[in-house]
């Protein structure tokens, strides 16, 4: 691909569900505010490879895994209706799911993995740490089990990106999610381990995934409470990646970043 070239044709996120959260309980200081977190999945429109998801928000199977659901729910309320799965937003849409032969996963939580199993026969890419940590299936690491998609599914873990990007200096690992530089990955560990955010050259809009919570809460990482810096897998390692991405925007105001929950309803760019 040409740097500036157009594989990816058509961008668009969907809001597949949401929880709510009182934010003074998220960050000290905060005033009580209850908050939407939407989970945000994004269609790629790719020239050649068709239809690609990264990641595939809340499905009711959030409902559905007996004693973990009711724990995940009581601490972290969710809401998902029919017509809110990536399934039903792609059909709205008038793309057929049976079209998506790849998925891109930033990481397995369920408001990332949720709609895996309402789709069929895709590849499913991702780094190799969260395609290991998915299929441990430990609810420890909040994967939960009835979300883990078949295993006959082909899974691929990410390769290094051996360009130049304006990506350089900033991540530790650069990967070609796509292996054309249509998608270049970022690791962003921190929450979930290997965790992928995406970054779109010919859009310059870079999909950073639970790296934080939302785009105005990036400055307010160092304020998160106990109980929230226990859900992430690293707090050490989210700080750093909140500092890199912090850099990262102010050097280049030409990109976008757009968080997981960021509060969006559904856009797109072409």
């Amino acid at each position: 691909m040409e740097y500036g070239g157009k594989n990816i044709t058509e961008v668009k996120l969907y809001k597949c569900g949401y929880c709510k959260n009182n934010m003074r309980h998220v960050f000290r200081k905060h005033k009580k505010e209850i908050r939407e977190f939407p989970a945000l999945a994004v269609r790629l429109e790719h020239k050649t490879l068709g239809t690609v998801l990264y990641d595939t928000g809340y499905s009711d199977l959030i409902y559905k895994n007996h004693v973990i659901s009711f724990l995940y729910n009581a601490l972290n309320r969710s809401f998902v209706r029919p017509e809110d799965t990536v399934y039903a937003k792609l059909v709205a849409d008038d793309v057929a799911p049976g079209c998506v032969k790849k998925v891109i996963l930033s990481h397995a939580h369920p408001d990332h993995m949720g709609g895996l199993r309402l789709l069929r026969d895709y590849e499913l890419i991702s780094t190799e740490q969260v395609l290991t940590t998915m299929w441990e299936g430990k609810p420890l690491n909040l994967v939960f089990r009835n979300m883990i998609p078949e295993k006959a599914i082909a899974c691929r873990a990410v390769k290094p990106f051996t360009g130049t990007s304006v990506l350089d200096g900033y991540f530790e690992r650069i990967y070609d999610v796509l292996e054309d530089g249509s998608v270049l990955g970022v690791e962003l560990n921190g929450h979930a381990k290997g965790q992928l955010g995406i970054f779109l050259p010919e859009y310059n809009l870079l999909f950073a995934a639970d790296a934080c919570w939302g785009a105005d809460l990036l400055c307010k990482v160092k304020m998160m409470r106990f109980a929230p810096r226990c859900i992430q897998n690293d707090y050490k390692a989210y700080v750093e990646t909140a500092e890199r991405l912090e850099r990262f925007t102010a050097d280049h105001t030409e990109v976008q970043v757009v968080y997981s929950h960021d509060r969006r309803e559904e856009v797109w760019y072409e």
